[in-house]
């Protein structure tokens, strides 16, 4: 196998993975069985994990194994592969397991490409129920959605009073943390969930 790289052929790849993830997936959204406890039967926290999960981590190995054998992969519900070529790509197939488990739309798929430093070189945030798909790259990022792509890139706004801000559910923060956000949500102009 050969080290080289392209970043137009990864960020196909990783369209593909999303894609592979997204089949996976789709037959269990809105129509779970069951939902296990990563966390285990015994103890009182509560971690979800779906067959929806298991099965897209899943489909996206097995297509890194087969197109990428020298590749590492780090996933949420399977051991870590180590890379052979400092290349590894990190899996969450399913990031807002309990947005999932309600029926939400608001789960994404996380993929990643990291050199061997573990410095990101690709990223994807896949909302396939919304058809909202975020990459990024070293030189910028894009909205695709509808078959279009759209440049995207941090907000120019310097002052707290009029940012946007959100956070996931506010029963998962630290006392330290909710202080923080509870200060922030106060002075920005808008704050939100979800």
């Amino acid at each position: 196998m050969t080290n080289t790289f392209s970043l137009e052929d990864e960020l196909a790849f990783a369209r593909r993975l999303a894609d592979a993830a997204w089949t996976a997936i789709r037959p269990h959204f809105r129509a779970l069985d069951t939902v296990d406890n990563k966390m285990g039967a015994a103890q009182s926290a509560f971690d979800p994990v779906t067959a929806a999960d298991t099965a897209a981590e899943e489909a996206m190995r097995a297509l890194i194994e087969a197109e990428r054998p020298d590749h590492g992969i780090t996933g949420e519900e399977f051991p870590a592969k180590p890379s052979k070529n400092g290349f590894t790509w990190l899996l969450d197939p399913i990031d807002g397991t309990r947005a999932f488990v309600a029926g939400l739309p608001s789960w994404t798929t996380l993929i990643a490409l990291c050199d061997a430093s573990g410095t990101p070189i690709i990223g994807v945030i896949d909302q396939p129920v919304l058809d909202e798909r975020y990459l990024g790259w070293p030189d910028g990022a894009a909205l695709e959605q509808d078959g279009q792509q759209t440049p995207i890139r941090v907000s120019d706004c310097k002052d707290l009073r009029e940012a946007v801000i959100s956070t996931t559910d506010p029963f998962i923060l630290t006392p330290a943390e909710e202080g923080a956000w509870t200060h922030l949500r106060a002075t920005a102009r808008i704050g939100r969930y979800g």
